[in-house]
Parts: structure tokens; sequence; C-alpha cells
């Protein structure tokens, strides 16, 4: 026989014939009910459809196929669960049909058993959770490709868990760092404000981690190497700000006169350009060190 075997030949004859009375008795109640009172069969049919995830929740614990043919009738039953239908028919099987041949799994295999994929898997906090086989004889590699070209994924990382009785596979979208964090926004000036004076903030990662300084756990010395617009002088007027916020002196060593003109003239700030004044301001640093260290 040839041509594609249908997924519920595989299921034993009892539950096809089961599901076959009960669907032919939903339709008849449905049909029944709409006769009757064709105004209630509507606002029921519409409080279903407002409440749908609960009321599919609530029969799917009783059993999905006969309890809800039953219940509400085969149109609210179809309608309940046309996301969950349109889910598994555009991306599970299609995903399921690309790699149960790498995984070594058989065809037949029933994709909900091991592909967990969330109807918004495209929004950035969503995880798609694939179980692994346990005899592991398979390319990660050859996994990870297809399941980002099947589902037309970008920036995605693969956790793989391949140890215990269950091993899977997690696949996360890496978040992308906010391309500005202007110290105008509030919650920017709120973290601003409560980072320690050693450890001022220099900008915000992926999920609104920050990125800071640590001048006493790390080193009290600073390199910051970039090209030219790639954020030197913006970065250390950061970290000068936060500085003079707490108190501390800052000394600007301008050479080329035009990187740090906001600091001329500002309190707490020593502002140098022409060499003799480096010169100066240099020598004195180092006679302030000296004095430090012995006192």
């Amino acid at each position: 026989m040839e041509g594609k075997v249908r997924r519920r030949s595989y299921k034993p004859g009892w539950r096809r014939l089961s599901f076959r009375i009960a669907l032919g008795a939903g339709v008849w109640e449905t049909g029944y009910l709409a006769t009757q009172d064709l105004d209630a069969t509507v606002n029921n049919a519409q409080e279903l459809w407002d409440n749908r995830e609960q009321v599919l929740a609530t029969l799917e614990s009783g059993g999905i196929g006969a309890a809800c043919v039953l219940t509400v009738g085969t149109a609210a039953y179809m309608a309940l669960t046309r996301e969950r239908r349109e889910l598994l028919r555009e991306w599970v099987v299609p995903l399921h049909e690309a790699i149960h041949r790498p995984l070594g799994l058989a065809e037949q295999t029933d994709p909900r058993r091991y592909l967990h994929i969330p109807k918004n898997f495209s929004d950035d906090d969503a995880e798609i959770r694939i179980d692994l086989p346990k005899h592991l004889d398979f390319s990660r590699d050859v996994i990870a490709d297809r399941v980002t070209q099947k589902l037309a994924l970008e920036g995605v990382t693969f956790d793989w868990h391949p140890e215990g009785r269950k091993p899977y596979v997690r696949v996360k979208k890496t978040r992308k760092p906010p391309a500005k964090a202007l110290f105008k926004d509030p919650k920017v000036r709120e973290l601003v404000a409560k980072a320690p004076e050693s450890a001022p903030i220099i900008g915000l990662g992926t999920g609104g981690r920050i990125v800071s300084v640590d001048l006493d756990a790390d080193s009290p010395h600073i390199l910051v190497n970039a090209s030219t617009g790639g954020g030197k002088s913006a970065t250390l007027r950061c970290i000068a700000c936060q500085m003079l916020h707490h108190g501390s002196l800052v000394f600007v060593l301008d050479t080329k006169r035009i990187s740090h003109p906001w600091a001329h003239g500002m309190d707490g700030v020593t502002y140098c350009r022409d060499i003799a004044d480096i010169h100066d301001q240099l020598i004195e640093l180092d006679r302030l060190r000296r004095v430090s260290l012995m006192g």
C-alpha cells in the first residue's frame, strides 16, 4: 500500500470506534440544541470562545475525545482547539518530519510526545524543548541546523542536557542588548543611583543585565579601546560623572582638546589640554599618591 498513513490509523480500534460514536452524538446534540433555542446556543458558544483556554483545559482533564464533543459539540471543540491544531500542522509536524531520522525515531512517533513548542515560540521569553532519545546516537550540529531552518529561527542557543533518564535540549532566543541606554530613562537613572561608588555602570547588556567596572574587586585601572566613534569618550564621561556624583575628584587630560569639552569649568574636575598643564598635573597626582600611601 502506497501513500502516507494517517496518524489515527495507529490508534487501537476501540478508540477509533469510541471517537466516531462520540462525534456522531456531539453533532446530533449540537443540531438539536440549535433548533430548540438558537439564541442560547449562540450565547453559550460565544462564552466558550471567550474562555477557550480555561474550558479546553477543564475538558482535557476528563478526556479530550468524548468529553469535548459530547459537552460542547463538535463546532465548539473545533473552535477551541483551532490554535493548537494550527501549531501542530504548521510547525510541530513539519519539524518532526525534518528531525525524526537524524534523531533515530520512527516516522510514526507522535511528535507531541517529544516536541514541546509553545504557541508564541517567536517571543523573546519563549522556550522550545525537544526530548532526546536515550541512545544519544545523533549529531547535535545536524539537529540544531534543521531546527533553526525549519522554524526560521535566528539568534538562538541550544542548551543540551544529555544526562539523566530523560535527556533533552532547550532552545532559547539570544536576547540582544538595547541599542542605547539613555540616562534620561527613569530605569537607567535608578540603576545608576543605586550603583556603588567603586562600581560605575557603563551600559546594559542582554535582559537588562548591568555592565559595570568594579574598581575595588577587579582593578583600579581601566583601558577603553575602540575605533573612532566606538564610544570611548562617552564611556569615560559616564564613569567620570558617576564618580563626581559620589564626591570624587576627576582629572581630565584631553590631549586632543575636543574629546571632553564638557569637563571644562565643572566643579570637582581638573581639565587639562596643554602639554605643560598635563605634565604638572601628572606630577601632582604622583605626589598625592605617595601621600595617601604614607598616610
